[in-house]
Order: structure tokens, then sequence, then C-alpha cells
């Protein structure tokens, strides 16, 4: 993970032996001669030696807190600042007592270890991880454009722009969903925009690993996007973040969830039973989608067979998959910020918390069953690296 930086540098040492094997090998086998039996050990063995030589101890030391920008059950999220490199982030800092009180601790090696294996740009990416005796640490991509949900609150989009954060989410999840991750939490609170305007899903609390077929019994979720099987209590798999993203879609156009009721339990009944019916201002492809994706029986649901079948709705018809991927499509709205560590687009909620880590006392004894958070550490090329804080690679 961000291995691309220090390419520039100059090379020596593991690097330069690496590279002349590399080159002599190269050459002789253009020649047609057959490699030394010994070469693919050495150039294995020296790109081992470099690769751990950039591995690099990671704390709390190394980064200045600048503002709060989140606040949830278990700790904080700040905006931060590496010291080395100058680079903004956004840390979550748990406290290991509440995560394990609140039996959440697999929920949060799971966040973490999932973040760490798939990479995908609608995915906020995990930069490092690392933890105190009595704290877990996790700093990620800072997007400052705000949550979806600041601007639904505001007013319904208009199609063109629900159409193009619908089409983002779409290849966000789908990335999940062939890693047989699923997401759980889809919700405008859980989508960030970077400052180009761009779809970031965070917050991976809820989200659960090693999923294949309908195996899931746990109720998680959030009551307005939870699908039907759910609620029944029925086993379920991933068809059900295609359920959520048809709520979400018929909440950017329309401006509520399709079946959004302040008493929870009429809510739930709507989800079970109500007709669905199509709003005038929401175009007929539009609803297609909404409704392919809000079909009661999972295995006829919109996305069953994969986000191929998704892709394929008229509505998507003037999507360019390809470019919207590699972020070469211009969003339809950018949002008021000038910088990357500009943070007027953050509530205002959680800029008003102190900015600041709250001290381990000295001598704190380690959180009992804190042995658990072993997993939380990154592992790189199949060996779990040894740590005092936590490493990286950079």
């Amino acid at each position: 993970m961000g291995n691309k930086q220090g390419k520039g540098k100059n090379k020596g040492g593991a690097d330069k032996e690496y590279d002349d094997i590399a080159t002599a090998a190269a050459s002789s086998n253009d020649k047609g001669e057959k490699l030394d039996e010994n070469y693919e050990k050495d150039a294995i063995r020296l790109l081992d030696k470099s690769v751990k030589r950039e591995v690099k101890k990671v704390s709390q030391d190394d980064f200045d807190i600048i503002k709060t920008v989140g606040k949830g059950s278990f700790g904080k999220v700040f905006m931060v600042k590496k010291k080395d490199t100058k680079r903004v982030y956004a840390m979550k800092v748990l406290k290991k007592e509440k995560v394990i009180a609140r039996k959440q601790l697999q929920h949060t090696l799971s966040e973490r270890k999932i973040l760490s294996d798939i990479s995908n740009p609608f995915l906020v990416g995990l930069r490092f991880a690392f933890q105190t005796t009595q704290k877990l640490f996790m700093v990620f991509d800072f997007f400052n454009g705000g949550e979806l949900y600041s601007y639904i609150s505001r007013g319904r989009f208009t199609e063109e722009r629900s159409r193009f954060y619908t089409a983002e989410i779409v290849l966000g999840i789908e990335a999940l969903h062939k890693n047989n991750v699923v997401y759980r939490d889809l919700k405008p609170e859980n989508l960030l925009l970077d400052k180009e305007g761009h779809i970031r899903i965070c917050d991976f609390g809820l989200s659960k690993e090693d999923v294949i077929g309908d195996t899931v019994k746990s109720i998680r979720g959030t009551p307005e996007y939870l699908a039907p099987e759910v609620i029944r209590r029925q086993q379920y798999g991933k068809v059900v973040d295609w359920w959520s993203l048809g709520t979400l879609i018929w909440e950017m156009i329309v401006g509520l969830p399709p079946f959004y009721d302040t008493n929870r339990q009429k809510m739930y009944r709507k989800i079970l039973d109500c007709q669905l019916v199509q709003p005038k201002i929401m175009s007929t492809p539009a609803y297609h989608v909404c409704a392919g994706m809000l079909e009661r029986t999972p295995t006829k649901r919109l996305g069953y067979k994969g986000a191929t079948e998704i892709k394929a709705m008229p509505w998507f018809a003037d999507i360019n998959w390809d470019k919207l991927l590699a972020l070469q499509i211009e969003p339809p709205f950018k949002p008021a910020v000038k910088g990357d560590d500009d943070v007027s687009a953050v509530d205002e909620v959680f800029l008003q918390e102190p900015a600041a880590i709250s001290a381990t006392p000295a001598g704190a004894a380690p959180i009992a069953g804190g042995e658990k958070f072993e997993g939380f550490t990154f592992v790189v090329g199949g060996e779990v690296l040894s740590v005092t804080e936590g490493t990286c690679l950079e």
C-alpha cells in the first residue's frame, strides 16, 4: 500500500543489487541463455530486503491534529497532517475499552482488513494502522467535500447528478462484492465527496467479509435502508446492498426514502408490504432501476446476478464505465472547498469538538482483552510485521 512513493530516490544497497541482477537476467534472457538457477532465489531475497527496509514505524507522534471532523460511539475522527510529508489525512481514534465492551472487536478488525485489502477509487483508502495499549488508530485519505447527507438535506438532486453518484457507488460496491464483502450500511451519511465532487464510500464498521451466497444472519444497518430479508431475520447475502442503493437513488431524486415514516414499526411494515408507485418527478428509466433494486424477493432483485446487469440498464446508457472508473468524467457538482485542508464543508457540530486525543495516564495497564487486537497490524507479504506502535508502507 502506498508503494508508489519514493520512486525518485537514488538507489543503492539492496535496490541497486536487485537491479543489477534483473538487468543481467533480462540481457541473458534476450540472448536465449538459461537463467542462473540461483537468480530467482537471490532476486526474491534482495527484493524482500528492499521492501523490509521501506517499512516504517508510525505512531501518534508523527501527526499534528488540526480539527475534529467526525464523532461516533467509540471515538473521534480528526483531520491530521503528517509531520514529515505535510500530507493531510483523516485519523480515526477508537478506545479499545469501548470497542470490547460493545462487542465491536470483530467489526473493527474487519474494517481494518477490508480497507487494506481492497483498492478502489470510490472507497476511502486506509494508509496507516497502529495502536497503543489503550487506543486504535486508523489513518485514511481525507476527503473534504462534505457528506452526501448534508447536500440531500438541502433539497433533492437532478437525475443527472443522482445518476452520476449512483454509477460511482455501483463501482465501489462491485469491488467489495467481488472480494466477497457485503457493505450493509449504505446511506448518505457514509458517502463523502472529495474536493472534485467524486463519491467516496466510508465507514466499514458494519461490513462483513467472506460472504458467499445467502449465509449472513446478523441484523445490521440503518432502519430506512434495511432490506426486507434483514427485517424478517432471514439469511441474506450481498444483494442487500442493492436494496439500500435503490432506496438511496429514490431519496436523491425524490427527497425522502420510498418507505420513510417517523414511526419505525410503521416504516418496517411499509418496507415489507407497501406498493411502490412511480413519482411524477422520476423518469421511467430511473424508476425501473429503483423498482428493480427494491424487489422484495432477493433472487429477483436487480443486482442479484452482479453489477453487470445494473450497468446494462437504460438509465446508465450514457455512462462510460471505464472512464468513470479512471475518474475521467467530470462530476456534475464541485464542492466549494479551496484546498486539501479546507474544512468549510464539514458539519459545524464536529468542528466545535476539541481537536485533541485524550491522554493515556502514565503507567496505565493494557486493556483487558487487548491482546485480541494483534490482527490490527498490517500483514505484508504473508509475514506479520513486528511493531511497537504500528507499521505502514508509504
